[in-house]
């Protein structure tokens, strides 16, 4: 791999300290620049179809669609279950910038099916359901590449802030894009979301089309069985990022699924219906930016590892008092808090991980975290179904954040608060 000053061509020489503020050191790079605007427009798009998709769902099934919107949710995270690992092996065989790049293409051929389906009025449930099974099977391919991406773009020494900036334009598409989905449904049609989440990808694949060769291509020879288990042996004799990754693995059980519940909160717990669901999502998603601006702000201040544990403890605190609180007015400043500790914790995981794993094995190490950081998310999902149902929806949340602390505090009373 190119060293850092091979991977800054292209990118604006360092300038005097100061004149690049920590968290957003990284955008001096241009390709990474290019690259993470490109992505916010795309994920915006994603999320407007992610809208749109549930709404068809939804109107095709009723009035008994939730079992089938949770299937069609569960078919576009299990994938990445199974095929991160593989995925990640890819990524350390194969130039990560033409894997990307053919990611994009499938995904715009998905987009646009469902959007002549819906245009003719041929759509039917099982299109749908196939189609968010294929997205899936592109998602598990997609976030092991993407993370593993970054640090070709920026090199080590901004891959903190790389990282926590694409953590921002996540959320910040999160709040943007079921917004825009929703005026876009009610004022000119279903169908249109679709068709705006095709276009949305042209702008990535232009940047990746025109982006020079990084030179990520690794030169094995051993077959993927031999790869795969060469990663698995690295987990095993590197404790400290086997207890990253599990830490982030128990977030997604036990913590960040607690968003099923959101809507019965809402509803039945707060009073405030669809407006007010609005506002709680919203929330979670200001606190998740502040959350990506802290961790890199903070990464040149504080150990690396003092921050995995600072997210860690804001996250478990902010979703146990949620469990206690009945006045939606409270409940926003705690979401918030929520978000905050878990970009911090997962954005600082993440860059821990990488920055601890030798460049050979880091698309099947990230792999594995794309495995416990999304593939999980149908089991934590149903998780907090399953415990709200017998419990209800406020002893859920204490029930997930007490096993979140459980696991965090066996996880993190050893080697990780000595990080650096």
């Amino acid at each position: 791999m190119p060293d850092d000053a091979a991977l800054s061509e292209g990118a604006s020489p360092r300038p005097p300290d100061g004149r690049w503020t920590e968290p957003f050191r990284a955008l001096r790079h241009r390709p990474f620049r290019h690259f993470w605007l490109a992505q916010a427009i795309s994920l915006t798009g994603s999320w407007m179809q992610g809208v749109a998709q549930r709404w068809l769902v939804h109107q095709i099934t009723r009035p008994h669609s939730e079992a089938m919107l949770g299937i069609t949710n569960a078919l576009t995270a299990l994938p990445v279950l199974f095929l991160a690992p593989v995925a990640g092996a890819l990524a350390d065989r194969f130039e990560r910038r033409r894997i990307l790049l053919g990611v994009q293409l499938v995904a715009t051929a998905i987009a646009l099916t469902l959007w002549l389906l819906t245009l003719t009025g041929w759509v039917r449930l099982w299109h749908i359901l196939a189609l968010a099974l294929m997205m899936g099977c592109v998602r598990a391919f997609d976030v092991p590449t993407r993370q593993s991406f970054w640090v070709e773009l920026v090199g080590r020494a901004d891959l903190m802030s790389a990282i926590t900036l694409n953590s921002a334009v996540v959320n910040l598409s999160r709040i943007l894009g079921p917004s825009l989905g929703g005026v876009v449904i009610e004022t000119v049609g279903i169908t249109n979301c679709f068709l705006f989440n095709a276009l949305s990808f042209l702008p990535p694949i232009l940047v990746l089309w025109k982006m020079p060769s990084l030179g990520s291509v690794n030169a094995q020879t051993a077959n993927l069985l031999v790869s795969l288990r060469e990663g698995i042996g690295h987990l095993r004799d590197n404790l400290v990022v086997l207890r990253l990754l599990l830490l982030v693995g128990a977030w997604s059980l036990f913590g960040g699924q607690f968003e099923v519940l959101l809507p019965v909160l809402a509803d039945k717990v707060y009073g405030v219906g669809a407006k007010g669901y609005g506002f709680l999502f919203a929330a979670w998603g200001v606190g998740a930016l502040i959350g990506a601006v802290f961790a890199a702000s903070m990464e040149q201040r504080w150990r690396r590892g003092q921050l995995v544990i600072v997210g860690s403890l804001c996250a478990t605190v902010g979703l146990a008092s949620l469990s206690f609180v009945r006045h939606f007015p409270l409940a926003l400043p705690l979401l918030a808090l929520v978000g905050l500790g878990m970009v911090t914790q997962n954005a600082t995981c993440n860059t821990l991980v990488q920055s601890l794993v030798p460049d050979s094995l880091r698309g099947r190490i990230m792999g594995f975290y794309s495995l416990m950081f999304i593939g999980l998310i149908p089991l934590g999902s149903l998780f907090y179904g399953t415990v709200a149902f017998f419990a209800g929806a406020l002893k859920a949340l204490l029930i997930g954040a007490l096993c979140f602390a459980f696991a965090a505090l066996t996880l993190l009373t050893q080697d990780i608060p000595r990080l650096p």
